[in-house]
């Protein structure tokens, strides 16, 4: 236990929080704040009455089995209680012995593992598991192994045994997939995205993190969705981007609120706001969840290095010297590595190098066996300042080489790891506007045949009436029939305007991962050419940038407001990147209401890309670039004319390079303006004009671009 009892914890925040947070914590403590929370699934009170009732008449393995049941109804989120899982698997494993009944023990002792494992007494844990996977095997309980395996894959995970873990879940897989048991499913890709962040492989992360969250949808387990939601959270904090991350948790804890949860994301709302330097708030998330939670270790941690990034070293020392001896007892060497770090740093902080540079060893000891390559950089930084405090300068120095060139690596991971979050994400949006757009497609075919169908009995009908009633009502059955056809004209027509519309979705889905591609070769470009801090302002404004384009690319209209904004942000990119070897000019006339009138998402973007790329990058001195939006007649023209060296000579200097570069936004931009023009107005179009000079030579580009004024 870290503190003794809630009021030591409560006079200790007050000291930290603001008078009415320290209130409102008070109130929480005496019981007197209604949270009106529910507990989740399980435990099932219903399932564990019925056992309880059955087992003093069972006998045998009935009685064993009754008793493991017992147990394993204690495992499940989003509260665990491993006394009583291992109060009913102590007496299953007795009763096993006393039957020998192999699977009962083999399954029992599964139990143990887990009940030591909620414990965070890991290395009993590891030792139960285990010995239930060679009890399980000689006779074929496929399930205690695959459980077994599962949790302790986790386990080994902790110790920063990744392959190991790995391997571990790969033996557990079949039998999950085999027996379609979708519990066991669920944790384990929850379990295998953790594995993957931790080992840095995004792409892999992201696939079994949203796996888990659809087979939790299909299962209706509201708990499980509530940590996949959390658990995406988590990866896009290990990425570099908080923003994204900080919206996770706080879709995670309205989600939990929602469907009355009792779930608390405090541990991360404060770690993220600690990141983003938001230090009251992270001290408010935390001290609220410490409250409810004393003795989550993981929360101390948090709280420590809040305190670590607020200078108070003597506050986050005190808390970092109890949790390492706590996560060495349960060998947990994921949160011993950080708490290492932490304590080093207060440590140096304070001046006491000689006991900061025995933490930062031992630490990087740690690291360098589980090859931690976030821990390693910031352990080398350190390691080089306190050697640098002793002024043993050719260690420190050495330190602060190893820094530098693996920081930089690090630095590159992650942001390709955004990158490969970003095109997971965008590839997931695709998949799912084609998948729209097929249903809906299935839809109208169906529509069709329906009506197809009607006609046909329309016909039928027609000619026995005509039998019946003969030529008395000839006339009035052609007359339905002329109707019945023109209707079905229209309806027809409708259907294909939705179509069209289908098909527009599906193009405007496809220019988001196309964007971000263009963009990422023009940071890739700038980084290899430039100095860091400005390739980090670069960085700072793609990530505005490559937002705004997520957002945008949800409708199939935005404001003309916002389309703006993401271009100016665009030509700054592209001006910063160029060293400002161009000027440009942003004229929209002041008559135009940009918050009311309406475009698609990216018509602009794509003809400006090309006037920079192919006009204006290969000119030998400064280039111009202007752009302008008018308004005239119910139309909305947008102009953007350079004064580059025209589309002829481009093109043969595109023909001088092995390969040639066609611009996929150019052709998505002119399919999507010419479905506007089946649509809405067939007077939408591009026209493209070369400029000249008196003399004849060429004078740049003028592309106009003429679309309907939209304001619905």
């Amino acid at each position: 236990m870290i503190f003794k009892n809630n009021f030591q914890i409560s006079s200790w925040m007050k000291r930290r929080t603001s008078f009415s947070n320290t209130i409102f914590i008070l109130l929480f403590l005496a019981g007197l704040v209604n949270c009106d929370i529910l507990y989740a699934q399980h435990p099932n009170r219903k399932k564990i009455d019925s056992l309880l009732r059955q087992l003093p008449n069972a006998s045998g393995n009935n009685k064993v089995d009754i008793l493991n049941s017992l147990s394993e109804e204690y495992w499940w989120f989003p509260h665990p209680f491993p006394d009583s899982i291992l109060l009913y698997s102590r007496q299953a494993q007795t009763e096993s012995y006393k039957n020998n009944y192999t699977s009962g023990i083999a399954r029992s002792i599964l139990h143990l593992g887990v009940g030591e494992m909620y414990h965070r007494n890991y290395p009993e844990a590891e030792k139960y598991l285990r010995q239930s996977i060679s009890i399980a095997g000689p006779v074929h309980d496929e399930k205690s192994i695959a459980w077994a395996n599962l949790y302790l894959g986790y386990i080994l995970y902790l110790k920063n045994e990744y392959k190991n873990a790995e391997a571990a879940f790969d033996i557990a897989s079949p039998f999950f997939e085999k027996e379609h048991e979708e519990e066991g499913k669920g944790r384990l890709c929850a379990y295998k995205s953790v594995l993957y962040m931790a080992m840095g492989e995004y792409g892999k992360a992201f696939e079994y993190c949203r796996t888990s969250l659809e087979v939790r949808k299909k299962m209706d387990d509201h708990v499980c969705i509530v940590a996949a939601y959390n658990n995406f959270g988590n990866l896009y904090k290990a990425a570099g981007d908080y923003e994204t991350a900080l919206a996770y948790y706080h879709q995670s804890q309205q989600y939990a609120n929602d469907n009355k949860i009792d779930w608390n994301v405090g541990e991360q709302l404060g770690s993220i706001f600690c990141s983003l330097k938001k230090y009251d708030s992270s001290f408010y998330y935390l001290f609220i969840s410490l409250a409810k939670h004393p003795e989550n270790p993981d929360l101390w941690l948090s709280l420590s290095q809040t305190y670590l990034a607020r200078k108070e070293y003597d506050s986050s020392l005190r808390i970092s010297l109890i949790l390492i001896d706590k996560y060495r007892k349960s060998d947990d060497k994921v949160h011993l590595t950080a708490t290492l770090i932490d304590a080093a740093r207060a440590l140096e902080g304070k001046h006491n190098n000689m006991s900061a540079l025995a933490f930062a060893s031992d630490g990087l000891g740690i690291a360098n066996r589980a090859n931690a390559r976030q821990s390693r950089v910031e352990l080398y930084q350190l390691l080089s300042e306190i050697y640098f405090n002793f002024g043993k300068i050719d260690s420190a120095y050495a330190y602060l080489n190893e820094y530098s060139v693996l920081k930089d690596s690090v630095l590159t991971k992650k942001f390709l790891s955004r990158l490969n979050l970003y095109e997971n994400e965008a590839e997931v949006q695709i998949k799912q506007a084609q998948l729209d757009l097929l249903d809906k497609d299935n839809k109208i075919k169906k529509a069709q045949l329906g009506q197809q169908s009607l006609m046909n009995a329309i016909l039928v009908g027609s000619l026995i009436a005509l039998i019946l009633l003969g030529a008395i009502i000839f006339r009035n059955i052609l007359l339905k029939r002329n109707n019945d056809k023109l209707q079905a004209k229209r309806q027809l027509a409708e259907l294909q305007q939705k179509a069209s519309e289908f098909r527009m979705e599906t193009l405007r889905a496809q220019m988001n991962p196309h964007f971000i591609f263009n963009s990422l070769n023009s940071i890739n470009r700038f980084i290899l050419q430039s100095d860091k801090s400005q390739a980090s302002e670069y960085l700072i404004k793609f990530s505005r940038l490559v937002r705004l384009i997520l957002q945008n690319s949800q409708m199939a209209l935005i404001p003309l407001a916002a389309e703006i904004e993401s271009l100016q942000l665009y030509l700054e990119l592209e001006s910063i990147r160029f060293n400002n070897r161009f000027e440009y000019v942003l004229d929209v006339d002041k008559q135009i209401e940009v918050d009311f009138i309406k475009v698609p998402p990216l018509l602009i973007q794509p003809f400006v890309e090309n006037a920079i790329w192919h006009g204006l990058m290969h000119k030998g001195d400064k280039g111009q670039l202007y752009i302008q939006i008018y308004s005239e007649n119910g139309y909305l023209f947008l102009t953007v004319r350079d004064n580059g060296i025209g589309r002829k000579q481009a093109s043969e200097e595109a023909d001088k390079k092995s390969t040639r570069y066609h611009s996929m936004g150019l052709k998505l931009t002119e399919e999507r303006i010419d479905l506007l023009r089946q649509t809405r107005d067939r007077k939408s179009k591009v026209t493209i004009n070369d400029l000249v000079n008196t003399d004849g030579s060429s004078a740049g580009t003028e592309v106009v671009v003429k679309i309907p004024s939209i304001y619905d």
